[in-house]
């Protein structure tokens, strides 16, 4: 039963994050009358929905009715360091809930529920206009997710020995700041569509990074010593992966190094983050998926490249490196 409720688990999580619960609660635990009058919602409803959430390790009841943070609810807050507030948000709003409204189309059809859902891929329903607000949402989302892993890769690999480190798809640029901090006598390159780049210039990422638009399916900037991509790969087909990494191989240092930070899937049938990734991969995009360390060797084969390791992260994702073959 508590797999077959367990959309609701989410949405619940998806309500509290909107309703910026957490940030209530920062200077305290709070009684829910006095709470729900803080964020906007009805007394009533706000109590069931956060007693559900308690139930799930999620904020916690210090007295009858009132209600505080605990480490899980912490995360919620927009001003943590690792927020998952934008996540918690994206994942049940209209990009994600309508796609996955059409799960069963796609296991019977083997395409995307964002196809069956809007008519189109979802990057290509992001960039219409009247739907900026998801297209921002899904970004913040996606530096929101970057906070649990960024700092994960930077520590799990040595990227002292790389003078310039290009982030394909780096979105608004959490993590390549990272990974200047981690190697400081490196300049960086951040690189996706233009529109993000945007909002990426927005950002303070200092004088050593140079800011990039373009489409990665026909070039990258060149000359990187290591081209950095955290959760791109999974995003694409096989052969759209090949095409990618085949433009890193093209474009970079002959001693450089592909780092793609993924969750690796596992052969065994244990539960594992990679399997709730892997089905959110088929409802969502086109072709997109988590691989195995053997399905990685065969895309990097594929593109000239030869893999060569798989590093563990303290975080769910490995980085899996490479070489020019």
């Amino acid at each position: 039963m508590q797999a077959v409720f367990g959309f609701m688990a989410s949405r619940a999580l998806t309500v509290a994050a909107m309703l910026n619960v957490a940030d209530a609660l920062q200077n305290g635990p709070c009684y829910y009358v006095d709470l729900a009058s803080t964020v906007g919602a009805d007394q009533r409803s706000l109590h069931r929905l956060l007693r559900l959430l308690v139930s799930l390790g999620i904020f916690e009841e210090t007295a009858p009715g009132t209600y505080g943070l605990n480490a899980a609810a912490d995360l919620l807050r927009t001003d943590h360091p690792q927020s998952l507030r934008d996540m918690a948000v994206m994942i049940t709003s209209p990009s994600h809930w309508l796609a996955w409204g059409e799960f069963d189309a796609a296991v019977r059809s083997g395409e995307s529920g964002s196809r069956h859902a809007y008519g189109t891929d979802l990057f290509s329903w992001f960039q219409q206009e009247e739907n900026s607000e998801e297209w921002e949402l899904f970004n913040a989302a996606m530096t929101s997710f970057s906070a649990g892993t960024a700092a994960a890769v930077a520590k799990a690999f040595d990227f002292t020995p790389f003078g310039k480190i290009v982030d394909i798809g780096g979105g608004h640029g959490m993590l390549l700041r990272q990974l200047l901090q981690a190697a400081p006598q490196a300049t960086g390159v951040l690189f996706d569509l233009p529109g993000v780049i945007e909002g990426a210039a927005q950002e303070d990422l200092g004088d050593r990074v140079e800011l990039v638009g373009g489409d990665f399916f026909e070039a990258v900037p060149a000359g990187g010593d290591a081209y950095v991509l955290k959760h791109i790969i999974h995003d694409w087909s096989d052969d759209q992966c090949v095409a990618i990494l085949r433009n890193i191989a093209d474009g970079m240092a002959p001693d450089g190094r592909v780092l793609v930070a993924e969750i690796v899937m596992p052969d065994t049938t244990e539960p594992h983050a990679a399997k709730f990734m892997d089905v959110n991969m088929l409802a969502m995009t086109e072709g997109g998926c988590e691989r195995t360390e053997a399905e990685y060797m065969v895309l990097f084969e594929s593109a000239g490249l030869r893999l060569v390791a798989i590093h563990a992260t303290e975080s769910v994702a490995s980085i899996i490196e490479g070489v020019r073959a």
